[in-house]
């Protein structure tokens, strides 16, 4: 009976134990097949802002008006608009071609059809008796779900055409309220009119005229931003720039040159926001050039330069986007990204020579025209501004004074330049990280080391577990205590608070030289106490370096320290900064590393203790020579996974820091952290959209920096636990 009693024992053992292992590795490979979908989840959103542009050609029809001298495409990329010389607007369908409707715009021929600056669907013609200014509208309808678009023309300002004189090359910058014309003479003049006060439906009258007299012979004009800038340019790439913001009256800013020396200018185009100026020259190349203001005053600057293997002939800037396409003498077709400084595409046109194009407000159509053909050219470019330079590296923003790394996704301007440098946000994280980590490591490693070697046990069975349950404390609570309270504290206490931690070591020492000198009776009594005895001391150092504090400040600082750190050594102060973050993730750190390190410092064999107490040694050379070294790998993984807490921590930065991406060290400036940009804009950001996938790029990248922490801990561990495991 015993027998078979002790068989069924073991047998059941071996059931239990085989089945434990197995959902031990079930639950491990679940595990590691978890992290492993995250990883291939995060790819798969983030692989479609590395891949290249596609150009198809979709529709070929016969031209209206030979030549046309506008091609337009609606904001929903559907309808075409094609004016000819004749004065007729043709809407046509971009899917298959077929004629929508035509208006007479006006009994003369037209010249000339320019786009007004200020607004979408607006255009000015140029006919023999003056300026005709236009309008398109596209009304929309629904016929249970067949939905119909109908194409209108209006007049806004009456269907007679606005006398000018004998302007040249001339722009139109128009808002609901007003009406700027800037044009050239032949009489070396610029030619400056302005209309205030003209909403739609009255004529244009009542206007007011500048001329200011030129030294050169300039081609063409172009307004500049939000028309307080003109850039006036020749053939052979001289460039002058006038502000006529302040009253409407043109003061010269800056003359230059667009192309080098001995080099021809083809093309010249504006870009969205009109910041900046794409300029093709016979060199193969095209070079974006911007006005920027530094301690000299304005200058053209040219950002970036894009070459190609043929002249460029045709520059056509999106509508939408810091984009562009280059159509060269090959009739080839380039699309380009400017703040990218990506080429991501180039498609032959065909053998129809180009001879105008536009590109639709959505970038995803292109309608070319040449040899009385038009030809819709379907295009996929979804994320063209993504590059691994504009991620990592100093890019040139419009209307900056140089290169930088830059974090602004968004802004109020249709014009901005979205700016998406990952740097800045990888750099907040590892500074948010190390100060945190400054602050827990002496504190938590320090703490186990007493704690489990010098505390009574009486003691210790307080204190671990009051620290443990510090690891369950939310850290949003962290965060608003951080950001509400600690962070005002510090502001207006920073002299005596620093004050305080400079001389609590030496208190420390000196209360403790002071302890030595008490009867051994007192002293042997509280053996393993001294942690709690010395809590009122530390505080009463914090009371007395925030109550000298103020008369320090006086004394060393003229009574303001904040003015004292920014004149003497550049450092601004912010209210909620890296000093605040430190403290505030460092408690949130602290009992990961706390308990760690304590467990792996406890569990050193007593034996190994004892043996060297008994071999002469003293309990400090013991703590050295023998503890430490073989709790060295738990202490190990305790940092390392304090680190990867502080790394990933998202409330207490997004609450505690002024959530600023810039690059600077000082603990006094704020920051900005992977993982608090990620709670504060993916909920705003577009689906699908650049912004939305660049957000899931930095949760890769910080899944990769964790991930890396990690691999390094174990790898350091498992040597530690080799080279010390058999003391």
């Amino acid at each position: 009976m015993a027998k078979h009693a002790i068989g069924r024992l073991r047998m059941r053992r071996r059931v239990i134990n085989t089945l434990t292992t197995r959902l031990v590795g079930l639950g491990g490979g679940a595990v590691i097949a978890a992290i492993a979908l995250i990883f291939f989840y995060l790819l798969w959103v983030v692989a479609p802002l590395f891949q290249s542009a596609t150009v198809d050609a979709t529709t070929q029809m016969t031209a209206g008006s030979e030549p046309p001298l506008l091609l337009d495409v609606d904001d929903n990329s559907e309808i075409g608009l094609e004016i000819g010389a004749n004065g007729v607007a043709r809407f046509f369908a971009l899917s298959d071609g077929r004629d929508i409707d035509t208006f007479e715009l006006t009994k003369e021929s037209i010249t000339q059809v320019v786009r007004a600056h200020g607004g979408n669907n607006r255009y000015v013609l140029r006919t023999q008796s003056g300026l005709l200014f236009i309008d398109t509208r596209y009304a929309v309808s629904f016929d249970g779900d067949e939905r119909s678009v109908a194409p209108k023309i209006e007049f806004p300002f009456g269907d007679t055409p606005l006398d000018v004189g004998d302007l040249g090359s001339f722009e139109v910058y128009r808002t609901d309220e007003s009406v700027s014309i800037a044009g050239l003479r032949t009489n070396h003049e610029l030619v400056l009119i302005q209309f205030d006060d003209a909403p739609a439906g009255l004529p244009l009258e009542f206007g007011t005229t500048n001329e200011v007299p030129l030294e050169n012979t300039f081609d063409r004009v172009v307004f500049g931003p939000r028309g307080d800038w003109l850039y006036l340019i020749d053939r052979s790439g001289t460039i002058e720039v006038f502000d006529i913001g302040v009253q409407r009256a043109p003061r010269p800013v800056f003359r230059g040159q667009l192309v080098p020396e001995r080099a021809k200018m083809l093309a010249v185009e504006p870009m969205i926001g009109r910041y900046s100026l794409l300029v093709a020259d016979d060199r193969d190349r095209v070079t974006q050039w911007f006005l920027v203001r530094d301690e000299f005053g304005y200058r053209m600057a040219p950002a970036r330069f894009f070459e190609f293997d043929a002249k460029p002939r045709l520059l056509i800037a999106e509508p939408r986007r810091k984009g562009f396409a280059v159509v060269d003498d090959q009739n080839r077709v380039h699309l380009a990204y400017t703040t990218s400084n990506r080429v991501t595409a180039t498609v032959s046109l065909g053998e129809t020579i180009t001879e105008n194009a536009v590109l639709s407000p959505r970038a995803d159509r292109l309608l070319v025209s040449g040899d009385g053909q038009l030809a819709v050219f379907d295009i996929h470019n979804e994320h063209p501004d993504v590059s691994a330079t504009a991620l990592w590296s100093k890019v040139w923003y419009e209307g900056y004074v140089e290169p930088v790394w830059s974090w602004q996704s968004s802004a109020s301007d249709n014009a901005f330049e979205p700016k998406f440098s990952l740097t800045p946000l990888a750099f907040g994280t590892l500074k948010a990280a190390f100060y945190a980590m400054l602050v827990a490591m002496p504190l938590a490693i320090m703490g186990a080391i007493y704690t489990a070697y010098f505390m009574a046990p009486t003691m210790r069975r307080w204190v671990k577990p009051g620290i443990e349950i510090m690891a369950a404390l939310p850290t949003v609570i962290l965060g608003f205590l951080a950001g509400l309270w600690l962070a005002p504290l510090l502001e207006a206490n920073l002299v005596g608070i620093l004050f305080a931690v400079l001389i609590l070591p030496p208190s420390i020492l000196l209360f403790a030289r002071l302890w030595q000198l008490l009867p051994v009776g007192i002293t042997k009594a509280c053996s393993g106490w001294y942690g709690a005895i010395i809590v009122p001391v530390m505080i009463a150092v914090l009371v007395f370096g925030m109550e000298v504090g103020p008369r320090i400040e006086i004394a060393l600082f003229s009574g303001n320290a904040k003015a004292w750190l920014l004149s003497e050594l550049g450092l601004e102060y912010d209210q909620r900064n890296a000093l605040v973050v430190g403290i505030a993730m460092g408690l949130a750190v602290i009992p990961t590393i706390f308990s760690i390190a304590e467990d792996a410092i406890y569990g050193v064999p007593r034996h190994l203790i004892n043996g060297s107490l008994a071999l002469g040694a003293t309990w400090w050379q013991t703590l050295a020579r023998v503890v430490l070294l073989t709790a060295s790998p738990g202490i190990f993984s305790a940092v390392m996974i304090g680190m990867g807490r502080a790394v990933g921590e998202t409330m207490i930065v997004l609450m505690a820091t002024g959530n600023t991406a810039v690059m600077d060290m000082n603990m006094f400036q704020g920051m900005r952290t992977f993982s608090a940009n990620l709670a504060v804009e993916l909920p705003e950001s577009e689906v699908g959209g650049t912004h939305y996938r660049v957000l899931f790029l930095a949760a890769l990248v910080l899944f990769l920096i964790t991930f890396a922490f990690n691999t390094v801990a174990e790898l350091v561990r498992q040597r530690l636990r080799a080279r010390y495991g058999s003391l």
